[in-house]
């Protein structure tokens, strides 16, 4: 934002400043082949870079290869003394995490929220898998340090944490490293910059039912007020994305408002939690994408406006928070 660097807009979102997305490293010159072991594995096509933080996320059971059979992301580089932390997300079943070379193995679990932690010390790579489905693509890998990897299709891969650009009605739509591989409404990545505010649908058609963000995917320049509005009646939707840091309260009813603006240039990759399972997911692309710190600048949810206010120098322009009606934070579909 003019009149703010981005020191004095990290400081004004500090307790956000650890899930930013960090800058690419280097890579070394010799690749660990990764091809036969992701042959049949959906969003393994690129290497998602977590390097630089200290805690590191990874879903288990999430949608994929058939079913909630996926690791999300399936490929991930970190800092050798990083902590890795496996989240079960309690669709698909029972599911462990075991490494291919022994290093670490899970209990098996079900229920949503259970967790398993590793920290890699060495640099290397780490093939993993969920023992039961493994056979059917439930597998998954971890880069840590600089060590470059060839990825199935033969190329050796650059770290893409979604840096694949939108591009004409031909080009190839990116899946942002499988992120929106299994949302049935994701047609491409809408170019929205130049618009000073943009609207995604939450609940639209897509997915079987009323489980979809509409648009999926949208590319926008920094700065940009991102108002994610509740269209479906199908049960309670949230917006959540982990990694950067956000999320709303989840809502039940339409009309209903979120909203939030970026700084920098980055990726968010977001997901309703109740439908994520059937491919309820999203992507917001900004300015050059994933070079640089993205964090969000302020977060709002209400029923009905939500209106620009000043929220402190630190932050230049923020949202204005107002209270959610309809709100059941415990209210399932």
């Amino acid at each position: 934002m003019p009149g703010y660097t981005r020191r004095q807009m990290l400081a004004g979102t500090g307790a956000l400043m650890g899930s930013a997305l960090l800058a690419r490293p280097a890579r070394a010159a010799e690749a660990a082949d990764l091809t036969e072991w992701l042959a049949n594995t959906d969003g393994a096509d690129a290497v998602v870079d977590a390097t630089g933080r200290d805690d590191v996320a990874v879903e288990v059971g999430t949608a994929g290869n058939g079913g909630a059979f996926a690791f999300s992301p399936a490929v991930v580089r970190v800092s050798p003394g990083a902590t890795v932390t496996w989240t079960w997300t309690g669709e698909g079943g029972s599911h462990n995490v075991v490494a291919d070379d022994g290093s670490f193995e899970s209990a098996f679990a079900t229920d949503a929220g259970a967790t398993f932690s590793h920290s890699p010390s060495s640099p290397g790579v780490i093939p993993y898998a969920c023992a039961p489905h493994s056979p059917m693509g439930m597998r998954g890998a971890l880069v840590v340090g600089d060590v470059a990897v060839t990825l199935p299709g033969g190329a050796a891969a650059d770290d893409a944490s979604a840096s694949e650009s939108d591009g004409g009605d031909d080009a190839p739509k990116p899946s942002f490293d499988g992120w929106l591989a299994g949302t049935d409404n994701y047609d491409g990545v809408a170019d929205r910059r130049d618009e000073s505010e943009v609207t995604v649908e939450v609940g639209a058609t897509g997915n079987g039912g009323a489980f979809a963000f509409e648009p999926a995917a949208v590319h926008v320049d920094p700065g940009t007020v991102v108002r994610w509005e509740w269209v479906g009646t199908a049960g309670a939707y949230d917006v959540v994305d982990e990694g950067v840091g956000y999320a709303s309260e989840r809502v039940r009813g339409t009309g209903h408002e979120f909203a939030l603006a970026f700084d920098g240039d980055g990726l968010s990759t977001y997901e309703c939690t109740t439908y994520r399972d059937r491919g309820m997911r999203g992507v917001v692309l900004v300015g050059d994408g994933p070079v640089d710190e993205l964090t969000p600048m302020g977060v709002g949810v209400a029923a009905g406006t939500v209106g620009l206010a000043t929220v402190g120098a630190a932050l230049g322009v923020g949202l204005h928070l107002r209270t959610a009606s309809q709100y059941d934070p415990d209210e399932e579909s």
